[in-house]
């Protein structure tokens, strides 16, 4: 995160985090866990009351909190001259209520399994074989093939037909069908490489949240989600998109891998899901670029054998061996915890050590000294 980020949360908002309740006083300041970047074993985050500043010194982040700017607020509205009275205007109009859903087509499973029997030796098999992934991994998710003229929706069709998967509820209910188009990007329009049919979105390999241990990868594409599970990474799923994001779904689930797009449009949303998931008391990691292999997304390092996993789940098992180090850190003198948090922070952002290792280093440094 940005240090120079000025964020807005509420004291409600922060007295809420892991039902922390009231800060901590601490040198004319009050003390809390951070939100922010989800912490739950020092109180890095502290905030002052007058201003309403608050600063964590684990990860950087700062800002206001939303009483306070709107305290501000009024003392500018309050000191600005009174305007002139003007004619009344007509009320806007109440916004659009959100349009339903359909409900699935009665007809999805019996299409499905057509598609799943024309997969084998088929046009949708040899793209599959061109993108890296087995036909016995689709097939073992649903995959089918789509012949030309076959898609249910036929404004969408697709001269050399389209690869099949079914969107899932945690359910289990099949609820949809995606079709990406047979084809290079080159050889197909932007506009029709990939069709959902009408009415609710589900998610690609939804099994995954509710069958399996470890994190949850998290994709935009089903074929980025293949990518992962063909790599070894089982427990992945496609959202079809960041508006397809449902906390509902993953209420049980405590530590999230995303592999968003690198758009900006991917990046915001990564930003504000990672505070969300802050405020649920759920852990967040992301891909690291480097896993990509120089290449634009999982699915083009896969195809290109450049797909380096390990590298996010090192990552994680580092900061799960951390946990260890909090435990232990928790039982320091509250100036000796300071010190580690504030150790920590300066190797994070000075020495530009990632947080699990700055972590353990500056337990390394401190550890000593403790009860000398």
């Amino acid at each position: 995160m940005n240090r120079g980020e000025n964020l807005s949360l509420s004291l409600a908002e922060i007295e809420a985090y892991n039902g922390q309740g009231p800060g901590k006083p601490s040198g004319g300041r009050l003390r809390y866990f951070c939100p922010i970047h989800g912490g739950d074993k020092q109180r890095s985050l502290a905030l002052d009351l007058k201003t309403g500043r608050f600063q964590c010194f684990a990860c950087g982040a700062w800002g206001y909190t939303a009483e306070s700017r709107e305290c501000r607020r009024e003392e500018y509205l309050q000191s600005l001259p009174p305007k002139k009275k003007t004619a009344p205007t007509r009320p806007a109009p109440p916004p659009p209520r959100p349009r339903k859903e359909a409900p699935p087509r009665a007809d999805l499973a019996q299409a499905l399994t057509e598609f799943q029997k024309a997969l084998p030796g088929s046009l949708g098999e040899e793209y599959l074989k061109r993108r890296g992934i087995p036909l016995e991994v689709a097939q073992a998710l649903g995959g089918g093939y789509a012949a030309p003229g076959k898609w249910p929706n036929p404004k969408r069709d697709w001269k050399w037909g389209r690869v099949i998967f079914p969107h899932h509820n945690p359910a289990g209910e099949l609820v949809n069908l995606y079709g990406r188009a047979v084809g290079a990007d080159e050889k197909v329009p932007k506009e029709k490489r990939h069709d959902h049919l009408p009415g609710a979105k589900g998610y690609f390999n939804a099994v995954a949240l509710v069958q399996g241990g470890g994190p949850l990868y998290v994709c935009e594409g089903a074929f980025d989600a293949l990518a992962l599970i063909a790599a070894g990474a089982a427990r992945a799923v496609a959202i079809f998109g960041v508006d397809g994001w449902r906390w509902e779904w993953v209420r049980n689930i405590w530590e999230l891998v995303f592999c968003l797009d690198a758009d900006e449009r991917g990046q915001e949303e990564r930003r504000k899901i990672s505070r969300a998931a802050a405020m649920r008391g759920k852990r967040v990691f992301y891909l690291p670029p480097e896993a990509l292999g120089g290449h634009k997304d999982l699915s083009a390092a896969w195809a290109a054998d450049a797909l380096h996993l390990d590298l996010s789940i090192s990552g994680i098992a580092q900061a799960q061996a951390n946990h260890n180090i909090w435990e232990e850190v928790s039982t320091w003198p509250p100036e000796r915890r300071e010190a580690w948090e504030e150790r920590a922070a300066i190797l994070e952002y000075e020495n530009k050590m990632a947080r699990p290792e700055a972590e353990r280093a500056a337990y390394e440094m401190l550890r000593g000294s403790v009860g000398a």
